[in-house]
């Protein structure tokens, strides 16, 4: 609170200023003026007399940094001149709830000149521990900036705990609410949000607390005026045997009946399955039916398990049971034409699916020993072909999760050679075949199974599929195209922001990221500079899997000795933002306001007063 403390002896007087204190004016240079503003110690205070009394607060207005110094006081509260956010003087509470409290100081006079205690009085426990609740209440308030401004604090505060906090606090919100797209759970606010917490190694210092933040407000915006969603129990007995209630599960999810799945997954939960006993349950339940939701049910479940490994698998029961009502509501892709006609992609599944057993090892250990053959195969024009391709590897040896890999890998050369000729919506279509198989890849390295292997195939046919979305397909730079570009590192991740600016730059942005890789250069800054391109616009849903999916697969295909296929994927990412970009920025424009308050930048200038920490 802004009171009066202390007299400070005249004996400490001279060393005032290095322990923190900060003299701001005459006590009647104050009362003639009403306001005075002085800088010190990273602060910018601004010192009203007001009721008979000396007030200090931060000079920046915590909404969006006007300096209060040019507001106005009137019965014990201070106006923003800019917003008219209204403040109490005495300890900085918000009226207005969008604005924020303003920090305030104790003032002390000592022999006629007025003296602002800048010291810290709470530990960095007790600051990090009042910024928690404020995070849930941004949310729940639906205030962007707020939200922004929470994480940037709590980052700075503990670099180390902030992304689990901030994880865990956004998806319970999150969780318990469901969302406008699946009420009943899960939405697409989570699935950005832990796509955007795994990629945090990989993104520059100034991007990690920006990507959180976009996952953070779009958990928001999904739940934003969304009653609190009624939770069931499990049965009343555990003593149900494990293959009953996978079976139970399955045949309520055929029937659409989502409580009845829902109420079966937690009495699995409280009979403490294993991880991996739950996500095969529920996978085979995803992979009971071709290619659901157009991805979105893979993709939830790859997601589903990558948060529950951030916040721990203890809170399992918190968020699997979310997926229930979309596996239910699903679509069935073989109900559609396009399986049935002009081929019968179903009928060559379910002929294949037999063959699975005896060719599929799943206890084959994961080498990445696929070859060019499989990726031709799976790339052709005979969906017959395909299926003989990876049933034939399989019983050459190949590990499931390797299989999967290579279908990953396939459908990303599909938007690597993806032609700008095609409508633009059909970047959407690939999009979706590719993130599909992507989780595919990453649930097949967690829990292998038979009924999981079934997508694979499944998986195959979408990316048979989408062969006309390659014809004619866009090539890669030939040598002499690749040699007359930059070689310089900089200079070349330089380029390829600069045709992520404008439209029209796709196979510019495809090109610069090949010559980079091409060179030998470190993958990891390119990585980082593609996450900037996507993180500093207003990204869509599909922009953030695009990233993150593309990325793990990057450097899964990298780490299993396949470096060309590592590049290719990369230039798929940079190929699909330079398609999507620019946009109005909006979004970020929230974000840099918050982020130039935490770091006491100037947002607002008139006349050199800018209200700026020093």
């Amino acid at each position: 609170m802004a009171t009066t403390t202390p007299r400070i002896p005249l004996s400490e007087q001279e060393s005032a200023e290095q322990n923190g204190l900060l003299r701001v004016s005459t006590l009647a240079e104050l009362q003639d003026q009403g306001v005075v503003t002085a800088a010190g110690h990273g602060h910018t205070v601004a010192v009203f007399w007001h009721n008979e009394r000396a007030y200090a607060v931060d000079n920046r207005c915590p909404h969006m940094g006007f300096p209060l110094a040019k507001g106005i006081c009137e019965d014990g509260v201070l106006t923003c001149y800019w917003h008219y956010a209204r403040f109490d003087l005495d300890s900085g509470g918000a009226f207005d709830i969008w604005a924020g409290d303003v920090r305030t100081f104790p003032v002390t006079v000592q022999d006629g000149e007025v003296w602002v205690d800048l010291r810290e009085t709470q530990s960095v426990d007790e600051r990090y521990a009042e910024e928690v609740p404020r995070l849930e209440k941004a949310l729940e308030q639906g205030i962007a900036l707020n939200q922004a401004k929470t994480i940037l604090a709590l980052r700075d505060l503990k670099p180390a705990e902030a992304t689990r906090q901030i994880v865990a606090t956004t998806a319970e919100y999150g969780l318990r609410r469901g969302s406008s797209r699946n009420p009943g759970g899960w939405g697409d606010g989570l699935t950005i949000l832990t796509a955007m917490a795994n990629l945090q190694p990989h993104l520059s210092a100034d991007d990690q607390p920006l990507s959180l933040y976009h996952g953070t407000r779009r958990v928001g915006s999904d739940a934003m005026d969304r009653t609190e969603r009624i939770l069931l129990d499990p049965l009343p007995t555990e003593a149900i045997p494990a293959a009953r209630l996978k079976r139970w599960f399955r045949e309520y999810v055929e029937v659409r009946d989502a409580d009845a799945a829902d109420r079966t997954l937690r009495t699995a939960i409280a009979a403490d399955w294993s991880p991996e006993q739950l996500l095969d349950m529920l996978a085979a339940a995803a992979t009971d039916h071709y290619y659901r939701d157009f991805s979105h049910v893979m993709d939830t479940l790859a997601k589903a398990a990558e948060l529950l490994d951030i916040i721990g698998w203890e809170n399992a029961e918190a968020v699997l049971p979310a997926l229930t009502s979309q596996w239910a509501q699903a679509t069935r892709e073989e109900e559609r034409n396009a399986w049935l006609r002009p081929e019968n992609l179903v009928a060559l599944v379910e002929a294949a699916v037999p063959e699975l057993e005896s060719a599929l090892d799943l206890a084959a250990p994961s080498t990445g020993g696929w070859d060019d053959s499989l990726i031709d195969a799976l790339l052709g024009d005979d969906p017959q072909k395909s299926l003989d391709a990876l049933l034939a590897a399989f019983q050459q040896g190949l590990a499931l999760a390797d299989g999967a890999q290579a279908l990953a890998y396939a459908s990303a050369l599909r938007l690597t050679r993806f032609p700008t000729s095609n409508e633009f919506g059909d970047w959407d279509t690939a999009l979706h075949h590719f993130t599909y198989c992507a989780s595919l890849a990453q649930v097949a390295k967690r829990a292998p199974s038979l009924e999981l292997a079934r997508g694979v195939l499944h998986g195959a046919m979408v990316v048979y599929q989408a062969r006309f979305l390659n014809m004619p397909a866009a090539r890669l730079p030939n040598a002499n195209t690749l040699a007359a570009l930059p070689s310089e590192p900089a200079v070349l991740q330089e380029q390829l922001l600069t045709y992520c600016e404008r439209q029209g730059g796709v196979d510019e942005a495809g090109a610069v990221t090949y010559r980079y890789l091409n060179l030998g250069h470190d993958p990891a800054p390119l990585i980082a500079t593609l996450g900037h391109a996507v993180l500093r616009e207003d990204p869509s849903f599909h922009d953030f899997q695009m990233l993150e999916e593309g990325a793990r697969l990057a450097l899964d295909l990298a780490e299993s000795g396949h470096p060309d296929a590592s590049y290719q994927t990369l230039v798929a990412i940079a190929r699909w933002q330079a398609a999507h970009a620019p946009t109005p920025r909006a979004t970020t424009q929230t974000y840099t306001i918050a982020r130039r308050l935490h770091r006491g930048e100037a947002v607002y200038a008139d006349d050199g007063d800018n209200g700026s920490g020093s």
